[in-house]
C-alpha cells in the first residue's frame, strides 16, 4: 500500500492506520517525525504528553449554568496556571494561554489570572520578540492592549503615561511593518500567507485601533485578510487551506486536507476581530458571513458519537481520534456568535451543548485538558493525555463564553462597548528632536575585555534612543546581529541632528573618545545636518563646504562662545587623527542617500558630502566605505513603490526594515575594503553577507 504512494509521509499514515484496523492499539501511535515535534515542545514547556495522566475528571457538569461553567474554567486555569507561569514566554503558542487567562478573569471574576498577564506583561516591558514582527510575534499585543483596554474602561489607575508604557512599544513595531507590501523586505509572501495568523494578528490591529482611534490599523487588517482570503479560502468546501501548498495535497484517504485547529484559528480569529472592528465598517458583513459559512462547514465534520473534531476534518478514519484544541476554537467562534447574533441560536443552541459536553470528558482530575495535537502545520499523530498551552488558551475563551450565554441578558457588557474615548487612550510618543534630547545617555562598551567597534554619527546611525519610536531607527541599531558579540562590543554612539561639527563642539567626541583603544574599529557617517546655517538661532551646526582649510569666524548663540566653524574635510579629518593617534583604524562612511529619486534613480550626493568623505579618505590613507553608493544601488533595484515604506519620514530617516537594510549594506561596505579590520568578528548572520561589487 504504501508504495501507491508518493508522499512518504502519507505512507507511514497509511501503515498507521493499517495497524489501527487490525486491533493491535487504540490509537495511532505518532510517527517518529510526529514525536520528535511532541518532545520539541515538552523542552520547550509548552505541555507534555505522558503515558499516564492519571485519571479523568468525574466532578465536572456539563449543564451550560454559570456555576458549572465556572468550576470548569477555575480547574483547568489554575492547573495551567500553577505549572505555566515559571516559563511564560513571547512565542505564539504562550500568547494564545494569555488570551485564555484574560477571558478566564473577565469571566470569572478572579483577578488572578489577570494579575498573572498583568505580571508577565511588565516582565516582558510591554514588548513583542523582534523587529519586523510576523503575526506568530504579534499575537501577544493581544494581551497588552487588552489590559489597557480593560484598565482604560474601569478607570484602574488608568492614564495617558501608563498607556503610552502599555501600548507604543507595539504600536511602534506595527507601524514599522504596516506600509511594508510583502511580509518583509526580500519575502515575497503576503504578510498573513497562512491561516493559523488569521488568529494571530487581525485581532492585535483591532484592539490598536481601540486603543488609539487611528483608522489606519484597520485599514491594514481589511487589505492584509482580503488577500489572505483570495489566497487561501476553498470555495467548494467553504473552508480555509493551511497556505498555499496544501491547496493541491492530499491526506491518506486521497481527500483535501483541512486541519482542525486551521479552521480553528480562523473561526477564533474572526470574532475577537469582529469585537473590535467599527460597528460601521464595510467590511464587517464579509467577516460575519466568512463565520456563518465556516461554522457550517465545520459543524458538519463533527463526529456524530463524541460531537469532537478530529484532527483532520474529511479523514476521520486515519485520524480517529478527537483533537480539542481545534474543538475549543470552533466552539469559541460558534459561542460567539450565537451570543452576538450573527449565527443562528436554534441552530447551534444544541451543538454548542454536545461540543461542550463532549470536551469536558478530555479534563482530567487535576486540571490537565488533553487531545491537544502538539505545533505543526497539518494533522498529526498524538497521545490522549497530550496537553499543550494553546489548547487551553482556546478551551478558557470558549468557557467564556458559553459563561455569556449562560447568563443571558444579565450577562456584563462586553469590554469592546465600555471603552472610552480614542483621543484619551494613548499619550504622545517620545519626541526625537534633537535639541530636547540635547544630553542623552550614550551606550558603552558591554564588555569591557573586549574590541570594540564604536559607531559615531547621525540620527541615520542612531535616531533617537534607538528604540524605533516614530517609526524611525538608524543603522547603528541594527548592526550588531552581524557580529559575534562574544568577540567584539558594537557601540553605537551616534547621536540624533548632530554634524560633523556639533558632535565636537557639544563634547559628546571627547566623551567618546575613552572609550577607543588600540586594535578597536570606528566607523564614522556625517553629512545630512552639515548643510545648515554655521550661525542660526535653531541649531547652529552648519560647516563649512569642502574638504580644505577654509574657515569663519562665528558668535555661536546656541553655545554663547565664540568659535571658529571650519569645513566638512576638515572635521572629518580630526576625527581619523584622533582614532589612529589612539592605535585604532577609523573608517569613514558616505552619508546613506536620501529617498529623492530623479529619472528612476536615487540622487547621490557625489559632488558634495558623498564625495568630500571619500576625498578625506583617500587623503588619510583609512578605509572608505560608500554607503551613498551602496545603498542607492539597491533602492534603484527596488524601485520607488517598495523603497517607500522603508522611510519613516519624508526623505531622511529610515523605519527599521530600511534599518536592516542599510546595516547589511556597511558589512557589505566593509567586506569590500581591502584591509577589513572586523573580518574574523562577524556571527554566521554577517558571515552570510556578500563583499560589494561595484
Amino acid at each position: 500500500m504504501a508504495a501507491f504512494f508518493r508522499n512518504p509521509l502519507i505512507a507511514v499514515v497509511l501503515l498507521s492506520t493499517t495497524t489501527i484496523a487490525s486491533g493491535q492499539m487504540a490509537w495511532p501511535h505518532p510517527t517518529a517525525p510526529m514525536q520528535a515535534g511532541i518532545d520539541k515542545d515538552t523542552s520547550r514547556h509548552f505541555g507534555d504528553a505522558p503515558a499516564d495522566a492519571g485519571p479523568l475528571a468525574k466532578d465536572l457538569s456539563p449543564a451550560l449554568t454559570p456555576a458549572a461553567i465556572d468550576a470548569a474554567t477555575r480547574k483547568v486555569a489554575d492547573w495551567q496556571l500553577r505549572i505555566a507561569e515559571p516559563y511564560f514566554d513571547r512565542i505564539w503558542t504562550w500568547s494564545v494561554l494569555y488570551s485564555g487567562f484574560i477571558a478566564a478573569s473577565e469571566s470569572t471574576g478572579d483577578p488572578k489570572y489577570r494579575d498573572a498577564m498583568q505580571r508577565m506583561s511588565e516582565h516582558f516591558s510591554f514588548e513583542l520578540a523582534g523587529r519586523l514582527p510576523n503575526a506568530d510575534t504579534e499575537a501577544i499585543a493581544q494581551t497588552y492592549l487588552e489590559l489597557n483596554l480593560q484598565r482604560a474602561a474601569q478607570n484602574n489607575g488608568w492614564s495617558p503615561a501608563l498607556a503610552a508604557t502599555m501600548v507604543d512599544p507595539t504600536r511602534r513595531d506595527l507601524d514599522s511593518i504596516i506600509d511594508l507590501p510583502t511580509l518583509k523586505p526580500g519575502d515575497q509572501r503576503i504578510a498573513w500567507w497562512w491561516c493559523d495568523a488569521l488568529f494571530m494578528a487581525p485581532p492585535v490591529w483591532a484592539r490598536m485601533y481601540a486603543a488609539t482611534g487611528e483608522h489606519k490599523y484597520i485599514d491594514y487588517l481589511n487589505k492584509q485578510w482580503a488577500m489572505t482570503y483570495a489566497a487561501l479560502w476553498d470555495a467548494d468546501e467553504h473552508m480555509y487551506a493551511r497556505d498555499e501548498s496544501y491547496k493541491s495535497q492530499r491526506g491518506p484517504g486521497g481527500k483535501k486536507i483541512f486541519w482542525s485547529r486551521g479552521e480553528g484559528w480562523v473561526m477564533g480569529g474572526l470574532v475577537r476581530t469582529l469585537e473590535y472592528l467599527p460597528r460601521d465598517d464595510p467590511r464587517r458583513s464579509f467577516y460575519e458571513q466568512n463565520l456563518r459559512e465556516l461554522a457550517a462547514a465545520v459543524t458538519r465534520q463533527l463526529d456524530p458519537k463524541t460531537h469532537q473534531l478530529h484532527a483532520s476534518l474529511l479523514d476521520a478514519e486515519h485520524f480517529p481520534l478527537d483533537e480539542t484544541s481545534g474543538t475549543a476554537l470552533y466552539l469559541y467562534g460558534l459561542t460567539w456568535g450565537v451570543n452576538e447574533g450573527v449565527l443562528d441560536a436554534k441552530t447551534y443552541r444544541p451543538v454548542i451543548a454536545k461540543v461542550w459536553a463532549g470536551l469536558l470528558k478530555h479534563v482530567y482530575a487535576n486540571g490537565r485538558l488533553g487531545g491537544i495535537q502538539q505545533t505543526g502545520p497539518e494533522p498529526a499523530f498524538y497521545p490522549p493525555s497530550a496537553s499543550f498551552n494553546y489548547g487551553v488558551g482556546a478551551y478558557l475563551m470558549a468557557a467564556a463564553e458559553l459563561k455569556r450565554m449562560s447568563l443571558g441578558s444579565g450577562a456584563p457588557a462586553r469590554l469592546a462597548s465600555r471603552l472610552p474615548v480614542h483621543s484619551k487612550q494613548v499619550g504622545t510618543m517620545v519626541s526625537t528632536d534633537p535639541l530636547v534630547q540635547a544630553h542623552i545617555d550614550l551606550p558603552v562598551p558591554a564588555n569591557p575585555t573586549l574590541r570594540n567597534l564604536i559607531l559615531v554619527g547621525d540620527s541615520t546611525v542612531r535616531n533617537g534612543k534607538g528604540d524605533g519610536a516614530n517609526n524611525q531607527m538608524g543603522w547603528g541599531d541594527e548592526l550588531a546581529p552581524y557580529f559575534d558579540t562574544s568577540k567584539i562590543n558594537v557601540v553605537n554612539r551616534a547621536i540624533g541632528g548632530r554634524s560633523s561639527r556639533t558632535y565636537i563642539t557639544e563634547g559628546h567626541w571627547d566623551s567618546t573618545l575613552p572609550y577607543i583603544r588600540k586594535g578597536d574599529v570606528v566607523l564614522i557617517q556625517f553629512g545630512h545636518n552639515d548643510g545648515g546655517p554655521l550661525d542660526d538661532t535653531a541649531r547652529a551646526r552648519g560647516t563649512m563646504p569642502g574638504v580644505g582649510e577654509e574657515s569663519k569666524e562665528i558668535e555661536n548663540p546656541i553655545l554663547k562662545r565664540h568659535e571658529t566653524v571650519h569645513t566638512f574635510g576638515w572635521y572629518l579629518t580630526k576625527y581619523v587623527r584622533d582614532v589612529k593617534a589612539r592605535g585604532a583604524s577609523p573608517i569613514l562612511c558616505s552619508l546613506i542617500p536620501r529617498k529623492i529619486w530623479q529619472d528612476g534613480k536615487v540622487v547621490r550626493s557625489t559632488s558634495t558630502y558623498r564625495g568630500w568623505t571619500q576625498a578625506v579618505a583617500e587623503r588619510e590613507h583609512v578605509g572608505f566605505i560608500d554607503l551613498n553608493e551602496i545603498i542607492a544601488e539597491q533602492y534603484d533595484a527596488l524601485g520607488a513603490t517598495a523603497v517607500e515604506p522603508l522611510f519613516g519620514d519624508e526623505h531622511t530617516h529610515t523605519t527599521a526594515a530600511g534599518a536592516m537594510l542599510n546595516a547589511k549594506a556597511v558589512v557589505s561596505g566593509l567586506k569590500h575594503l581591502a584591509d577589513d579590520p572586523v573580518a574574523g568578528d562577524f556571527s554566521p548572520t554577517g558571515a552570510s553577507v556578500a563583499a560589494f561589487r561595484p
